[in-house]
């Protein structure tokens, strides 16, 4: 499963793809086990993916014309869609769908309702025209993005993303240098809510411009170094997700709040970046930031040979751009005005989201130090204690195949299976709730 790099002791997000600590105590344990195959007849089919997107019936699809990336150098293609909206709309979810996931870097999606964006794509003979930075436009507004990792945008309930009437869905696609000959068709799916949603905007508050306390970033060759920005808030503002972005010699990000009386408020700390997995993260409830807090950003970049992911060797000074082997200090939030009850307002309370056949915490494994099987190797007859109760066993030959079973044990019992021949077999003890694959060898 894809990581989720969000630490989620001091805040919690909406549809945490994680894992609960007894799923990571099983997977440890089948590994330190040898990781047995089990029974293979058991092994269920693999998934079938039919599409790859998550919205499966969305309102509206927008999707750039074919488009042939031939470049040396990063590319930022903006790419024009007009929406044909008569009136305001308020996107409730979004989705942007690479077409070519192994070129396209990041994207950002930005709503027009002026014709300039429009007439630079005319201007241009290929499909859409190059701009860096933003659209070209100053009426282009951010919408949303899309990184490594990302998936459906959704908006807390109440709120929503507004366009304006007869607006025009600019895509900014950024493809990095060295790709040849190779074609996308991103696209944008979108669906609506009604018109009462609340609005909700994506600004990027903390960032290396504006808001760098100890600028330029500039981060020199064989050190590791940390950035720091601050922004106060004028005024209430509820809060109901945020999104990092470094690029590789990133190496851990966070934002928090001080309000006007001293109290911390803990917004993301990504402890372990990963430039490869990054998205937009929806708080389990809306934050409130009061008036006059002080926002915080922190971002460590690591530029040395220490680092896997530092695209120069040796290690270059660094600054400020755009480009992969450029670095940025980024932090998005989605925005809205505050509003009693928002806080009250419940995106999601699971734990993680719903893994296969739910990961049933009831067989969560016994202490391995609990049970002792003697002699192993054996002659293929084994004792077995430190086991209250009853249980079943069965073992395994190392392909998967079930060799031998027997049920209703309790407490100490000798096993005598004397007629396996010589080889190393798996046994899976089973009592009510609890299960464990052990190791042993047959020498006949």
């Amino acid at each position: 499963m894809p990581p989720f790099p969000p630490s989620q002791q001091k805040r919690k997000y909406a549809h945490a793809n994680t894992l609960s600590q007894h799923e990571k105590e099983e997977i440890v344990e089948w590994v330190n086990n040898f990781a047995p195959l089990g029974n293979a007849s058991n092994i269920p089919a693999p998934p079938v993916y039919n599409s790859s997107f998550q919205i499966s019936a969305p309102d509206l699809v927008l999707q750039i014309p074919n488009y042939t990336v031939n470049t040396t150098n990063d590319l930022y293609r903006v790419f024009v869609l007009p929406l044909n909206n008569p009136d305001q709309r308020f996107i409730k979810q979004i989705e942007i769908v690479p077409g070519n996931r192994s070129i396209v870097h990041h994207a950002l999606v930005f709503q027009d309702s002026s014709t300039l964006p429009l007439q630079l794509d005319n201007s241009d003979p290929l499909p859409g025209y190059s701009a860096f930075g933003s659209t070209g436009s100053p009426s282009s507004k951010l919408i949303t993005g899309y990184t490594p990792g990302q998936g459906i945008v959704e908006y807390p309930p109440g709120f929503g993303a507004s366009v304006l009437p007869r607006s025009y869905i600019c895509l900014q696609i950024h493809y990095p240098g060295g790709i040849s000959n190779k074609t996308d068709s991103t696209q944008v799916r979108i669906k609506f809510g009604s018109n009462t949603l609340r609005n909700i905007t994506t600004v990027a508050a903390l960032n290396h411009s504006s808001t760098l306390l100890n600028g330029p970033l500039l981060i020199p060759a064989n050190t590791i170094k940390t950035f720091y920005s601050k922004i106060r808030v004028p005024t209430n503002r509820t809060v109901t997700g945020v999104m990092p972005h470094m690029h590789l010699l990133g190496k851990k990000i966070k934002s928090f709040c001080v309000t006007p009386t001293g109290d911390t408020i803990h917004l993301i700390d990504i402890p372990d970046w990963d430039f490869h997995w990054q998205g937009f993260y929806t708080f389990q409830k809306p934050v409130l930031i009061p008036a006059g807090s002080e926002l915080f950003g922190e971002a460590t970049y690591d530029n040395t040979t220490a680092n896997i992911h530092n695209p120069n060797s040796p290690p270059r000074d660094v600054r400020q751009g755009e480009g992969t082997d450029d670095e940025m200090m980024l932090i998005y939030f989605n925005l809205a005005a505050y509003a009693p009850g928002d806080t009250s307002i419940i995106v999601d309370t699971s734990t993680h989201i719903t893994h296969h056949n739910n990961c049933d915490p009831n067989n969560i494994s016994v202490d391995p130090n609990e049970i002792s099987i003697y002699p192993n190797p054996s002659d293929g007859q084994f004792t077995i204690e430190g086991i209250t109760g009853g249980y079943d066993i069965v073992m395994y030959a190392s392909n998967g195949q079930e060799v031998f079973e027997k049920k209703n044990l309790n407490g100490k019992s000798v096993v005598t299976a004397k007629s396996l021949s010589a080889g190393t077999y798996y046994i899976e003890i089973i009592t009510e709730k609890k299960l464990r694959f052990y190791k042993i060898i047959v020498l006949n």
